[in-house]
């Protein structure tokens, strides 16, 4: 069996096409992930093909050439404008097509306009996004929610699957080598850390209004915000608020780095931080995969309360929840920190366990490939 995972925004050694998706499928035959960007790799299982192209638009034609070649017997699309591509393979070579969503695309493109023209942006979008969804032979969703919103009338047919996006198993328990850009923080200990995209909804601000309200009580704090900025403006903010607020002792800036080095970070903290904004529905609605990092490298996780993180960090007692206000997070994570050793090293076993047990990704794959072999 020949599998082809398409993207044209996604590099080719992303987290979930090459390490989960890609590396299961190699159990039932050979796994080609063409993109437009990331590592080259024509030698190893699952394999990698980078087309060279201005635009993800003028990308499309190419994968769909390469992907041809292959002739595949199954293609996953990461996105909803390499969707039409695979049905195009279809009807040319007969192969099977598999939709993986994984995250809120229509909130997501409606939050790009003005809030007037959100409903009607997003509105748009879905209906979009429903009738590739459904010209699919199969939708693989990071949550329920997201089969619920493509599939309203029936989001329990045989061919949908949850899939969330749970990390592989030991996925920190291994050694690489340290890069010279990271030598100065892998020397370092950090009380707090955040990783991912660095915006305003994500809580960047309400990180450093809390960590000005730590730091007295707490004089050697150290705070690790790993990520990309999506906004000068933000950017701009972000490093004007570290002088005004006096900061510079207390948060650490990392600009994104490979997956596979995340873990030497991660080692070297204490707490993993998610501070969203719950107005904002995609974020309320998804854990994000650096939850279950943080769980997985034993990080206890600060975030906030909602249904869904209540479900997941309270009811497991996997760390602390709080409001959206920086008075609140403040007192969550001055509660975190206080903890005795003993009961933080139990914690810390408590969260490395669950990862270990439940929130793997290898606790998936038996679905998975029943459902590849119900299309083949």
């Amino acid at each position: 069996m020949k599998t082809c995972i398409i993207t044209n925004s996604h590099p080719s050694n992303d987290v979930r096409l090459y390490y989960k998706l890609g590396t299961s499928l190699t159990a039932l035959g050979e796994v080609y992930i063409i993109s437009t960007n990331g590592i080259v790799n024509h030698h190893t299982n699952p394999y990698q093909i980078i087309v060279s192209a201005g635009s993800s638009l003028k990308a499309l034609p190419l994968i769909y050439k390469e992907c041809k070649a292959i002739a595949p017997d199954l293609v996953i699309c990461v996105e909803p404008l390499t969707v039409p591509l695979a049905l195009l393979l279809r009807r040319s070579i007969g192969c099977k097509v598999i939709f993986d969503v994984h995250e809120f695309f229509a909130e997501a493109h409606s939050e790009r306009v003005h809030w007037l023209f959100r409903p009607f942006v997003r509105q748009i979008y879905l209906s979009f996004e429903r009738f590739l969804a459904h010209r699919a032979d199969a939708v693989t969703a990071v949550n329920q929610e997201i089969i619920n919103q493509l599939f309203p009338a029936n989001p329990n047919a045989k061919n949908l699957l949850v899939m969330p996006n749970y990390p592989v198993k030991n996925v920190w328990d291994y050694q690489c080598d340290i890069p010279g850009s990271l030598s100065r923080l892998c020397a370092m200990r950090f009380d707090l850390i955040y990783v991912g995209g660095i915006t305003r909804d994500r809580g960047i601000f309400k990180i450093l209004k809390s960590a000005t309200l730590l730091k007295n009580e707490f004089p050697h704090l150290k705070i690790l915000i790993l990520g990309k900025f999506h906004d000068p403006n933000i950017e701009s903010q972000f490093i004007e608020s570290i002088d005004n607020f006096n900061l510079n002792a207390v948060i650490y800036y990392q600009e994104w780095i490979p997956p596979e080095k995340i873990g030497l970070l991660l080692k070297r903290s204490r707490y993993g931080l998610w501070l969203f904004n719950p107005k904002n529905k995609r974020m309320r609605m998804a854990i994000p995969l650096k939850v279950l990092e943080y769980l997985a490298a034993g990080l206890p996780v600060i975030s906030i309360k909602t249904p869904l993180m209540q479900s997941v960090i309270g009811a497991n007692k996997l760390g602390e929840l709080s409001s959206y206000r920086a008075r609140d997070i403040a007192a969550s994570i001055a509660k975190m920190l206080r903890l005795p050793q003993k009961e933080y090293e139990e914690l810390s076993a408590r969260c490395a366990h669950i990862a270990q047990t439940r929130f793997n990704w290898e606790s998936l794959e038996e679905k998975y490939f029943a459902l590849i072999k119900s299309l083949i």
